[in-house]
């Protein structure tokens, strides 16, 4: 059996960070250059065929849960102070991750998984909670619980290591995601990490539409200090840090 891998060193470099870089046509360098036109390089963008017909769409069917897709949306800046409750975090960490079905006698998850592998964890930073201790924890699927890896208020090293974090927003958890593509490497090889990337997506998306329903605001982080938070979280390097949610405040529809 060999040695798992060292923990990471601060002057490390994560090749996994430069794998979309270094795949063309997906992000060339061409890709990532800036328009030199500044109508084109400003706004919403929309890509049209102007000779081609057009087919109008018919008006969408509604539903509840298309409603929630409707409304779902990023908090702004400036946001008041909302604790998460333990059955709040419960309920956002079961119906973004969690073991919520079965399929032929095995646990499912609410997200595509290439080949039902799951390489994604998520780490809770509880900041605000009127029943949960404050600390940072990790996401225990099997077990359906949080394991505490550190305790105390970690509000400072959040804002200082999540960029666009100010005093003014009154953050009351954080969710770290990480992925081990090794877990699908056997089916997949290199792109078992592009597949992971694609999942956090989906879990994005599922915790903001979960938050949504819950009435907590929300926001997606991707400027982030890797290699402080992964200090922090004391990532192997097979572990790779992806993103982040961060919750504060009411949704933006319930403070109109």
């Amino acid at each position: 059996m060999t040695d798992p891998p060292p923990l990471d060193g601060a002057d490390f470099e994560y090749l996994y960070e430069l794998y979309h870089k270094n795949l063309p046509p997906l992000v060339s360098e061409a890709t990532l250059t800036p328009d030199s036109n500044p109508e084109r390089s400003s706004g919403t963008k929309y890509k049209t065929y102007r000779r081609a017909e057009t087919v109008p769409l018919a008006t969408p069917e509604s539903s509840a849960l298309l409603s929630s897709l409707g409304q779902r949306a990023s908090y702004a800046t400036g946001t008041e102070r909302r604790s998460i409750t333990e059955t709040e975090l419960a309920t956002l960490l079961a119906y973004s991750y969690g073991e919520i079905r079965e399929s032929d006698g095995e646990p499912r998850r609410p997200v595509a998984s290439g080949g039902a592998c799951y390489p994604l964890e998520l780490y809770p930073i509880i900041l605000d909670s009127p029943d949960i201790e404050a600390g940072i924890y990790h996401y225990n699927v099997r077990d359906d619980a949080l394991e505490q890896l550190t305790a105390g208020d970690n509000s400072e090293w959040l804002r200082d290591h999540w960029t666009w974090i100010t005093d003014d927003e009154q953050v009351a958890a954080a969710i770290v995601i990480t992925a081990f593509p090794a877990r699908s490497a056997d089916r997949y090889g290199e792109m078992s990490y592009l597949f992971a990337a694609i999942e956090a997506g989906a879990v994005i998306q599922n915790l903001q539409l979960v938050a949504t329903d819950l009435g907590i605001g929300s926001r997606p982080h991707n400027g982030l200090n890797y290699s402080a938070i992964r200090e922090q979280l004391r990532l192997r390097s097979d572990e790779y840090l992806l993103s982040t949610v961060v919750f504060a405040g009411t949704h933006p529809s319930d403070s109109e």
